[in-house]
């Protein structure tokens, strides 16, 4: 019985080391599946010197064929990729990227006392279908007490649309030269924020903040006085920025709402929100959906998780040694399966970047879906019929009711809403 149990715990063990991409279920969404590049992965540290900080990327590329290189490991709190500990990727470190493309740069700005490693499964499936994904560390000060988490979220506020700006200023400027030079266009690039990232997203996409609001009397002045509605950084988004992808972004709900209508108005760089409808932070009806609502001169699309709280993003636990039941309820989620849910961001997220940036009519068409609802799509059968593992697609009459990239019976739970600029939805 012990050597069984030996035996068997080998095995877990073997299974725990195996990355994650190459365990997924073969229920994912079409574009979830992983695309043709080999992905590398280095750090990379850039010092703004107006703020003073030094702000640590993970940044995953697209490489070539030859393999080399190590595995990468994500490490919980650790930036770039680790020799051992943590969990594996299926990126490479120390293997040079594919040049002479000039792929999309997408910027990512990660939650509240998170970490860039922390959201390497979206990062590498990116990188995998044709884009460089920069991830920051922002480097969240640990609060201890009461007064150091008021100090601490105080930073966050002021600091994160900052950090976003100069990265991407300092990564446009950097494009020729360096490990990833002649990699990535500086006129192509995505803004991806999640939760307080989010908030920043936004920020940096124009939408000024509320000079008559609570989060905005709250905040130490003069320091939040750029970001207000009316200030010279509200019109000066940058120019590269051609797509903003906010998941659950945090700012939206009261009692601290952060805009107003007019200055949500400001955004018009098309914009895809992501959110659980019982999200508990940041706020669904009277939070994130009064952003998309609001976001009127922007084309925006918004998936929504039905029974989802916050944790809509990210690798989740993946990594952290012997997690108790703080991490698992500040990471996962009670209802929704996590690789599902990385699934479907893959999913999503590459169509709505292929569309906005790579001009892919065909991967943009999997956002065009029959029902708002997924749960109300048809894809009838006759008595003792079976579709196997095809997916939905536009063009096949029999699914031409369901929404395309997924499996029969398998959109289930989602919702996908949109609105052209001009109105609301």
């Amino acid at each position: 019985m012990i050597a069984v149990l030996r035996g068997a715990a080998l095995a877990l063990v073997a299974v725990l080391a195996v990355p994650a991409a190459a365990q997924a279920l073969p229920d994912v969404p079409e574009l979830a599946q992983r695309g043709a590049y080999p992905v590398g992965v280095l750090r990379m540290d850039l010092t703004d010197p107006a703020q003073k900080r030094t702000l640590p990327l993970t940044i995953w590329y697209p490489a070539p064929g030859q393999g080399g290189g190590t595995p990468a490991h994500y490490v919980m709190k650790t930036p770039g990729p680790a020799a051992t500990g943590g969990h594996v990727g299926t990126a490479r470190a120390a293997v040079p990227a594919l040049t002479g493309k000039r792929f999309p740069l997408v910027v990512f700005s990660h939650g509240y006392r998170n970490w860039a490693t922390g959201f390497s499964d979206l990062a590498e499936g990116l990188a995998s279908h044709g884009y460089v994904v920069a991830s920051i560390d922002h480097r969240d000060l640990e609060p201890t007490t009461s007064e150091s988490r008021l100090r601490s979220f105080a930073q966050v506020v002021l600091t994160r649309s900052a950090d976003q700006r100069f990265v991407i200023a300092e990564l446009a400027r950097r494009a020729g030269t360096g490990p990833l030079a002649n990699s990535y266009d500086p006129a192509s690039i995505a803004l991806i924020g999640y939760s307080i990232g989010g908030f920043g997203a936004l920020i940096t996409g124009g939408a000024g903040l509320d000079p008559e609001g609570p989060l905005y009397k709250l905040a130490p002045q003069p320091g939040i006085a750029p970001y207000a509605e009316g200030a010279p950084l509200e019109a000066q988004a940058p120019a590269g920025v051609k797509a903003i992808v906010a998941f659950a972004p945090w700012g939206g709900s009261p009692p601290l709402r952060a805009w107003s209508a007019k200055g949500l108005a400001n955004l018009t760089t098309p914009t895809l929100f992501i959110v659980g409808d019982q999200d508990d932070v940041s706020g669904y009806g009277e939070g994130v959906h009064w952003l998309y609502e609001n976001a009127v001169h922007a084309d925006r699309t918004m998936l929504v998780y039905q029974n989802a709280h916050h944790n809509i993003a990210g690798d989740g636990v993946a990594g952290i040694p012997d997690p108790t039941f703080e991490w698992v309820e500040r990471l996962e989620e009670p209802v929704w399966r996590r690789d599902r849910i990385l699934s479907i961001n893959r999913h999503f997220v590459i169509a709505f970047l292929d569309r906005t940036l790579k001009h892919d009519a065909a991967h943009g068409a999997f956002l065009n879906v029959p029902t708002e609802k997924a749960a109300d799509g048809s894809w009838p059968l006759g008595a003792g019929q079976s579709v196997g593992a095809r997916y939905a697609a536009p063009d096949d009459a029999g699914a031409r009711g369901y929404w395309p990239g997924f499996q029969r019976r398998w959109a289930l739970g989602l919702e996908l809403h949109h609105a052209a600029p001009g109105g609301r939805p």
